[in-house]
């Protein structure tokens, strides 16, 4: 922030000056500039806040569409999730189911010898089936693994956006204190212009008059 220069404010002694005392119009005049300085450093500094602030609301606003996004692949990749493990409860029914008949296809053998030929092929079909399903099962769990491991990164993206949202929220509320602040100063440096100006009209008129 630019230095804010003092007032040279008039003590007991000058309100019993001259009124045409040269010195004291010039401490009168000195403060006028001083005032004016302040009142230009205030409005420089007010509009750097106003662009500041403009930027962090363009800021926020980005991070909540990030934030938005990421919840909504993450409601998305969850959903994904339960299909694939409701497939996977499927199978493995399927595939208990398979091998349950095939332990009971080998009692036959020994109680059905006139059916072992039969039973013999539903063995080589059903052990097809097996395989294809435990091919199925190997590659369901390897889906299932890619998708914990997207929902992971997802979770941990999600926690970064909420701590960047964070952080500009506290940038926001910054700027705004700041703004309110300097918005006070200007309104006390511009009554104190107009304080400083009435009494410098003053003083100048008693002169004249004297004159």
């Amino acid at each position: 922030m630019k230095r804010i220069s003092l007032l040279l404010l008039l003590t007991a002694s000058v309100s019993f000056a001259k009124p045409n005392s040269a010195d004291t119009l010039a401490k009168i005049k000195s403060n006028i500039d001083n005032a004016k300085l302040n009142l230009d450093d205030y409005k420089k500094n007010l509009s750097m806040v106003e662009k500041n602030i403009q930027e962090v609301n363009k800021a926020k606003k980005e991070v909540d569409d990030q934030k938005a996004q990421v919840a909504k692949s993450l409601k998305e990749n969850q959903a994904s999730m339960k299909k694939v493990e409701a497939n996977e409860k499927e199978l493995q029914t399927l595939l208990n189911d398979e091998k349950n008949k095939l332990a009971q296809e080998d009692k036959k053998i020994k109680e059905l010898e006139d059916l072992i030929a039969k039973i013999k092929q539903n063995q080589a079909k059903r052990n097809e089936n097996i395989k294809d399903y435990e091919g199925q099962s190997t590659q369901i769990a390897e889906e299932k693994k890619q998708w914990m491991t997207r929902i992971q990164g997802l979770k941990d993206q999600e926690k970064q956006v909420a701590d960047k949202l964070k952080s500009v929220n506290s940038q926001a509320s910054e700027w705004k204190n700041k703004k309110i602040g300097y918005e006070g100063e200007i309104t006390r440096w511009n009554k104190e212009i107009d304080k400083q100006q009435k009494t410098y009209d003053n003083f100048k008129n008693m002169a004249e008059v004297k004159e």
